[in-house]
């Protein structure tokens, strides 16, 4: 059994239950129990809890940073093809109410926690950047817009949809979730398709 797939099973089983039962309330005999291993294992690989809720916080802010592993030249389309990818990792996770246990992980291991903040905004904030720079370049961006409430959209638009309980324990994919509040996002800030007079359908790119 190769490591990498081993520690991602347990990983798994960590956040598994940490969404059914809470992170207090889960001990490591019982990741080792849902992971299929021995606690030893379970050992071996994070240490204690306070390693394994570090191992799952990094799994999850590393979802935004492998979106945000572009430049200020990449086009909009790679830009769009990046969120796209952002929306399928995330729907991976288990389901549960990930805000719920993000604030019990800020409280239990505040550290921990502000690492994991931290390294997600800077790759959201990354991801807004890069969006606009396309946008902009390309002559698609509305003019006059005001950054910072952009930015605070953009910053709901994608971090709400791992912290908001009603669509997190919605039957809807989370895939699709995210496919539609981006897709609303983006055609609010760019400019109207040339040659639909101002009426027609949005430009289809995306300007995150």
């Amino acid at each position: 059994m190769k490591a990498d797939n081993t520690a991602h099973r347990i990983a798994y089983a960590a956040l598994t239950l940490f969404l059914e039962r809470g992170v207090k309330k889960t001990n490591l005999q019982e990741v080792a129990r849902r992971a299929g291993l021995t606690r030893v294992t379970v050992y071996r690989y994070f240490g204690d809890k306070r390693g394994l809720v570090r191992e799952i916080c990094k799994r999850i802010s590393g979802v935004f940073v492998r979106a945000a592993e572009g430049s200020s030249g990449d086009t909009i389309q790679q830009v769009n093809d990046r969120l796209n990818r952002l929306g399928m990792e995330l729907s991976t996770l288990p389901q549960g109410n990930l805000l719920a246990r993000l604030e019990e992980i800020s409280y239990l291991y505040p550290d921990v926690y502000e690492k994991f903040r931290r390294t997600r905004q800077e790759a959201v904030d990354a991801l807004f950047h890069q969006a606009l720079t396309a946008a902009t370049r390309s002559g698609e961006a509305r003019e006059g817009l005001n950054l910072e409430v952009l930015k605070a959209i953009f910053w709901s638009s994608v971090i709400g949809l791992l912290e908001t309980p009603a669509l997190i324990s919605s039957n809807v994919p989370l895939a699709e979730i995210f496919e539609t509040v981006t897709e609303v996002f983006r055609h609010g800030i760019l400019k109207r398709g040339v040659g639909d007079g101002g009426q027609g359908e949005l430009s289809n790119h995306v300007a995150n």
